[in-house]
């Protein structure tokens, strides 16, 4: 058998291939999400209401005007909705539904974590571009403070948490590495990593620095690397889009596998993937680019 193996191996390092073996990962599992399936299904609160009577149709459309790039298609009640802009589309821009998807995706999940209920809870949103997952859990009653390097998306987000009629989000402009309890108002029930982590050219670092300012529950959604190894794929990133990275450099894509040695280096007490439960999802989780997991700290 293993002159057979030696045999095969040679044969595909001609074609610059190898076979390795890999190490099986301890995965330890939280019970509230060990089912395939969550206890109750969750849908977005959407369209968003409008409780700012004062702000017309004709002063949203005008606000909205005013920023040449949207990350997030919005629609509000009373049928007023604005279409996603950027000059650099893509995958993460070519489907307006993208967001409601993966709220159906994963926050059944949260909620199921929680009891069934976020209200009351102290949430951060990392990096929360025009403020979509902040909007939506105050909108369930938590208490969200959330911040974002670019001071156009805190705009944007303040203009929509008006349009809402919403008082319990706080927005700021902050950089990433400048997270801390102290600048922040302490620690968090739940922490949002939504988006971020490939954006990032540390993201060892960048997830200790998310279990620090926790103390109950992440949200982790990331990019990832579709290696079966336990492998962190380096590429440079310019910030041309409100989706990119702030600045130019490295970024760091990790596998699976790499994430969940992250997690165990970390001391993450119980983390669990969320599962794919339906193939109307966008095509990057299906495809394995993608993936999100349910962590207690």
């Amino acid at each position: 058998m293993a002159q057979l193996r030696h045999g095969v191996q040679r044969i595909l390092r001609q074609f610059g291939l190898k076979i390795s073996r890999i190490d099986p990962v301890v995965k330890r599992h939280a019970s509230v999400v060990r089912t395939s399936q969550p206890a109750t299904a969750a849908n977005p609160v959407w369209p968003l209401p409008r409780g700012n009577k004062a702000m017309t149709s004709e002063r949203i459309r005008q606000e909205f005007a005013r920023y040449d790039a949207w990350h997030y298609a919005y629609e509000f009640e009373g049928g007023l909705s604005f279409p996603i802009k950027t000059a650099f589309p893509g995958p993460l821009t070519d489907l307006a539904q993208r967001p409601l998807l993966r709220y159906r995706h994963f926050m059944p999940y949260l909620l199921q974590a929680c009891g069934g209920s976020i209200r009351g809870k102290r949430i951060l949103d990392i990096a929360c571009n025009s403020g979509f997952w902040s909007l939506q859990c105050a909108l369930l009653g938590a208490d969200v403070v959330a911040f974002d390097a670019r001071p156009e998306l805190i705009e944007q987000a303040e203009l929509l948490k008006s349009i809402v009629g919403l008082t319990n989000i706080e927005f700021r402009q902050l950089d990433f590495w400048e997270m801390r309890s102290e600048t922040l108002g302490g620690t968090f029930d739940i922490v949002l990593n939504l988006g971020i982590l490939y954006h990032l050219p540390d993201p060892l670092k960048a997830l200790r620095m998310t279990a620090e300012i926790a103390h109950g529950w992440i949200l982790l959604d990331t990019e990832i690397h579709p290696s079966a190894e336990a492998t962190i794929h380096l590429r440079w990133e310019e910030p041309e889009a409100i989706r990119s990275a702030n600045r130019s450099g490295i970024v760091a894509l990790p596998s699976k596998q790499s994430l969940e040695l992250m997690y165990r280096d970390i001391g993450f007490r119980t983390w669990a993937e969320v599962p794919l439960r339906t193939d109307e999802m966008p095509r990057d989780y299906l495809d394995g680019h993608r993936a999100s997991w349910l962590i207690k700290v």
